[in-house]
Formats: structure tokens, sequence, C-alpha cells
């Protein structure tokens, strides 16, 4: 659960506090990942990524406190959403996808790399001068540091990764996976993942197929059909095996 907060000096930046709802309160394991969740926005140290303010206790209540993100969800530049015209958010899209793997590669190569695991257009804010923001990282985890509990905590169900969908262990892998579907949504304006009950979802990111570098024209040009695609490999090991690799790809198109 995140709220706005008020910053009680004037002159300090607005705050964004995140608690762990009071249901959960009683769950040792979710207060272990809001802990790992703290420490991982603590330290990152991104323009685009959370700024860490604080963290403690309201009486039993855990919370940790980041720089308020002036923005909207980038799901809201969806057609289905129906707030822009999609000819403008398509051509918007290599560059809004860039700098998400621009993110993916700070988080994935430094010195405590990170996965996010839960990269959707819901968790991904974007200002009025088209900057980026991944937030939420309630899934993720430090990569060098993951056990088998790491791996429960998964993306929604939308976005979900084909090896998460599984049960399987997952890499930063899933996250290019998931910045896959993002990209399809904001070059399409149509959801990738066509289930409607979050069960058909997970059977379906489960059960999906490799597609054809074409698959995506005559509506998108075969290079950046291929890139998506490759990012949609259902084998982590068809995929770019990182952020950069991607970054590259895309670059050249």
């Amino acid at each position: 659960m995140v709220m706005k907060g008020i910053p009680l000096e004037a002159g300090k930046p607005k705050l964004a506090v995140k608690l762990v709802r009071e249901q959960w309160l009683d769950h040792a394991a979710v207060r272990r990942q809001f802990s790992n969740e703290s420490q991982i926005v603590r330290e990152l140290q991104h323009p685009s990524l959370p700024k860490f303010c604080g963290r403690g206790l309201i009486g039993q209540q855990a919370y940790y406190a980041y720089e308020f993100i002036e923005g909207f969800p980038l799901i809201h530049l969806s057609q289905e959403q129906g707030r822009f015209p999609p000819s403008l958010v398509r051509q918007m899209a290599p560059s809004l996808v860039r700098q998400l793997l621009e993110q993916l590669h700070h988080l994935h190569s430094g010195l405590k790399p990170v996965v996010h695991g839960d990269i959707s257009s819901e968790n991904i804010l974007i200002d009025p001068r088209q900057k980026l923001y991944l937030v939420d990282f309630g899934c993720a985890h430090f990569l060098r540091q993951a056990n088998k509990e790491s791996y429960q905590w998964i993306a929604k169900p939308s976005f979900i990764s084909p090896e998460q969908a599984r049960g399987e262990s997952w890499d930063q892998r899933s996250d290019l996976y998931q910045a896959g579907i993002l990209f399809y949504e904001l070059l399409l304006g149509r959801r990738w993942n066509v289930g409607h009950s979050k069960r058909d979802k997970v059977l379906f990111a489960a059960a999906t197929q490799r597609q054809a570098d074409d698959f995506l024209c005559p509506e998108i040009s075969p290079a950046i059909s291929a890139i998506v695609a490759k990012l949609l490999d259902p084998d982590p090991d068809g995929r770019f095996s990182s952020a950069q690799d991607a970054l590259k790809a895309l670059e050249g198109v």
C-alpha cells in the first residue's frame, strides 16, 4: 500500500510512503520480503529509480519512504485506456523501452545485482517530459542472495514470464520478457496475455510459444518485430542475455 506523504519541513520533497497492509502483519514471509524491498530501494542510485528517504515503524506497521514521483502510470498510454492516439504511442514506444532497458541494465549490473520481477505498465510512471520511472520493488530480490522464498513473489498475471508461471527460478531474463510484453502492448495497443482470470493468464504464460521474427509485420518494422520476438522468447536462453544486449539491438534500428 502506497500513500502520499507530506514533508515535515518546508522545502523538503514530497514523499511516497509504502506500508505493509495490516492483514499481512502476522505473515513472517511478507515482513521479510518488505524488509528486503526497503533495503533494495535504499541502495538504488539512479535518477529514474525511487530515491530512498527512510524507513521505520508506525506502531507495528513497517514502512519506508521515497521521494514522490510526479507522473502517471504507463498503462494510461495504452489504446485500451483511450487517452492518447495509438499512432503517437507507437512512435514513442522505442524511446520509452530504451529508457526502461537502461534502468534494467543499471539494476542487473550493479555491485549487488537486483532483479525487479514485476515490470508492468502499472509499475512504470511517466512524467510530462516523457521520462520513465520504474517503481514497486515488492517482488525484487538481490540476484546473488536469491533463495527458494525469493521466487514466490511474482509479477502481475498479465506480465508474468513463462518461468514464473511454471514456478521455476527466474533471473534478469524474466525482467527482459516483461519488457518485451510492455514493448508489444505499446506498439499494438492491445494485451499480450489474453487470459481473463488470473488462472487463465498464468496458463497462457506457461504455454506461450516462440514467435516468428516477423510476427508483428507489416504493422511494425521487421527490425523492431525481431527485437520484440527475442524479448518474448519463452525460453530464457533464447532471449537477450542482458539488458545491455537488448539496448544495443534497439539502438541499431
